[in-house]
C-alpha cells in the first residue's frame, strides 16, 4: 500500500476521543507535521514533544496540524498529554498499521517488538512527504523547524487558497 493511501486509509484513536486518519487532519491545513516517538514518559519522547508545544504556535501560524503518534494506547497517550499541557493531539497506532506503512517500525527496542522510532515526519498540501530522525537534542528540532519552513508549496494566489 502507498504511504498517501494508508494516512487517508486508517483512522486512529485520539486523545480527544476521536478517530480520525491523517487524511482528515490534512482537509484544511497547509501541512501535517506528525511527531512519532517510541515510549511515553521517556526523556526523549518529552523532550522532542515539549519542543513542539514550544513552538506551537509558529506551525499553527503557518496552518500546519501538529500531532503525535506512538504505539502506546490512547489511555497512556492521554495522560502524557495532560502531563505535558500539549495544545495538540497524541494519536494511538497500538495496531501499527500506520506507523508500518510509513516506515518508521523498529523491529525491537528495550525487548519490545515494533515501536515506532524518534521521526517527524511533514506532509505538505500536495501530499509530499518528508522524514527526519530525531535524537532528542534541541539543535534537531530546530534543524528540522528550519526545513519545515522551506517546505510550504505556496499556491497561486488566484486559484483562492491566500
Amino acid at each position: 500500500m502507498r504511504v498517501i493511501q494508508a494516512l487517508y486509509k486508517y483512522a486512529l484513536p485520539s486523545t480527544d476521543g476521536v478517530r480520525v486518519s491523517c487524511g482528515e487532519l490534512l482537509r484544511d491545513a497547509n501541512g501535517l507535521v506528525l511527531v512519532s516517538f517510541p515510549f511515553a514518559f521517556t526523556e526523549t519522547s518529552e523532550q522532542a514533544l515539549a519542543w513542539f508545544r514550544d513552538h506551537y504556535s509558529q506551525f499553527a501560524e503557518k496552518n500546519y496540524r501538529v500531532v503525535g503518534l506512538s504505539v502506546e494506547n490512547v489511555f497512556t497517550l492521554k495522560a502524557l498529554r495532560e502531563k505535558l499541557h500539549l495544545p495538540y493531539h497524541l494519536h494511538s497506532d497500538a495496531n501499527r498499521e500506520v506507523s508500518r506503512s510509513l516506515g518508521i517500525l523498529l523491529p525491537e527496542v528495550a525487548e519490545v517488538r515494533d515501536v515506532t522510532d524518534c521521526s517527524v515526519l511533514f506532509v505538505d498540501r500536495l501530499r509530499h512527504i518528508r522524514r527526519w530522525t530525531y535524537g532528542g537534542g534541541v539543535s534537531d528540532f530546530e534543524r528540522i523547524q528550519r526545513e519545515l519552513v522551506k517546505s510550504l508549496v505556496p499556491f497561486p494566489s488566484r486559484l483562492g487558497y491566500y
